[in-house]
């Protein structure tokens, strides 16, 4: 037996070597190594766009039949290599889950969905295959709605539910807390993760909230700069003790609070009641806000709670059922889902177009693209669409920036795919806009403290509340991400 097949022969994930790269492009992965034995749990951290979706589909026999990538070194799963293995055997040999839940339903309706994928595989038992992994996941009922009527949170617990109908031996999580809030979804990833590994199952997850995560996993790499090393993690879970053990969060619910704008106010919102159909239970309830030039608003709540439902309305793609929303400013509004807002074929395409109606539109242009420079966007022409999730999230959030010096912007979960440093320099960067108003919606109250002097609120039970959050640990968790990244 030769010195490769003695090496894998004890692992269900062998990598040897690996480098891979996509069209007119540099190599992405640069000589990586990875062996993970039956039943093991790899934890893979790194920066936004490092190449950490790259490897999960690489691992996944996605890279070559899909996104036409050339490679060079050995992948070897469930004891055989990746590119002789037929879609069969790659999806009973291993899942992902991709960033984008979207991307896991080609029907309107999930369950309807995951019986028509079932059935491929399972024939008469798909009915009961699904039924089982929906209430494993506790998400019977969600499975039944219209994908549009779903938060990015809910499709996500969706997706992770039809990743296991084949009942892989390797399961991939690619950034599985995205979207997921702090009431129940991290718990959700917490227990599908304890789940896996009672199955004994081989579990690899790429994760940027990886704080709470960190004793689920046998090993943590950190791939960086198309380099995958190897981290000591007791000597992270002592940093992070240091770092977060020195101070309490505090938080506590108030009444609304009203705001007075000297300048009159760039938006209304009075009594605004809204639901889908007349049957629905009402999802907002009496919303009151009003927004003042150079506003930092921080709309905190779970998945689900309305929230995305809220900024809609504010922006005037959706309707009050009741009430009044009154609007006196130009609204520019980023959706949870980046490739809504991004629509050209180059990110310079995207900067001039964002910058077409401004009144300085060269300045704009200039202004704009030192701006994407600074956060890594130095391929100004590369296609949107192949950059990672997080890099479409940023470039988005950025765009409105580059975009706004008046009226207001709003941002639903601007934070996804992000690491915490990214966060907290695009945070710094937005709180320069002095006459833009910003609305910006969280699932994650970890972020909340970066928003200095933002009145920041909770929306649950479709009611809007005052909501005072303080913690200093993610100043600490930036410090500890720049040793990291």
């Amino acid at each position: 037996m030769n010195s490769i097949s003695n090496a894998f022969f004890n692992h269900v994930v062998y990598v040897d070597n690996l480098w891979v790269k996509y069209r007119d492009s540099d190599w992405v992965l640069k000589g990586v190594n990875l062996n993970i034995g039956k039943g093991e749990s790899a934890l893979i951290v790194g920066s936004s766009g490092g190449g950490k979706t790259t490897l999960a589909r690489a691992l996944c026999g996605l890279a070559e039949k899909i996104f036409r990538v050339e490679i060079k070194g050995r992948i070897e799963i469930c004891s055989k290599p990746v590119h002789q293995m037929d879609l069969y055997e790659l999806q009973k040999c291993i899942q992902i889950v991709n960033q984008d839940p979207y991307t896991h339903f080609l029907e309107p309706i999930p369950i309807e969905d995951m019986i028509t994928y079932a059935e491929g595989i399972y024939g008469s038992k798909s009915y009961e295959i699904v039924d089982h992994v929906l209430k494993m996941f506790k998400v019977e009922e969600i499975a039944r709605k219209p994908i549009v009527n779903l938060s990015g949170g809910q499709l996500r617990r969706l997706a992770i539910a039809k990743a296991l109908i084949t009942d892989p031996k390797i399961v991939v999580l690619d950034e599985p807390l995205m979207w997921l809030d702090d009431f129940d979804g991290i718990d959700l990833v917490m227990s599908v993760l304890k789940t896996l590994r009672s199955l004994k199952k081989t579990v690899i997850v790429f994760e940027h909230r990886f704080l709470r995560l960190l004793n689920l996993f046998d090993n943590v790499y950190n791939l960086k700069n198309g380099h995958l090393y190897k981290l000591d993690r007791d000597m992270v879970f002592h940093k992070i003790d240091d770092r977060t053990n020195t101070d309490k969060a505090t938080y506590k619910y108030r009444g609304i609070n009203e705001n007075s704008c000297r300048e009159g106010p760039v938006l209304e919102l009075k009594d605004v009641w809204f639901r889908y159909d007349r049957g629905s239970d009402w999802l907002l309830k009496g919303v009151e806000l009003n927004l003042c030039r150079g506003d930092n608003i921080v709309i905190y709540g779970r998945n689900g709670s309305g929230k995305s439902t809220l900024l809609r309305i504010i922006a005037g793609i959706l309707k009050p059922v009741r009430g009044i929303r009154k609007v006196y400013a130009k609204v520019l509004y980023v959706p949870q889902v980046p490739y809504l807002f991004i629509t050209e074929d180059s990110v310079i395409s995207e900067v001039k177009t964002i910058c077409r109606h401004t009144i300085k539109n060269d300045t704009c242009i200039n202004e704009g693209t030192e701006v994407l420079k600074k956060f890594g966007f130095t391929n100004l022409d590369v296609l949107p669409i192949n950059l990672s999730w997080g890099q479409q999230t940023r470039l988005a959030v950025l765009l409105s920036y580059i975009a706004s010096r008046n009226g207001v912007v709003i941002l639903d979960e601007p934070f996804t795919g992000s690491t915490y440093l990214d966060s907290f320099n695009i945070v710094d960067l937005l709180l320069k806009l002095d006459n833009v108003a910003e609305i910006i919606t969280l699932s994650s109250k970890d972020y909340i403290p970066l928003f200095r002097n933002a009145r920041t609120y909770i929306l649950d039970e479709g009611t809007l509340k005052s909501f005072e959050y303080r913690d200093t640990t993610i100043s600490k968790i930036v410090e500890l991400s720049k040793s990291i990244y």
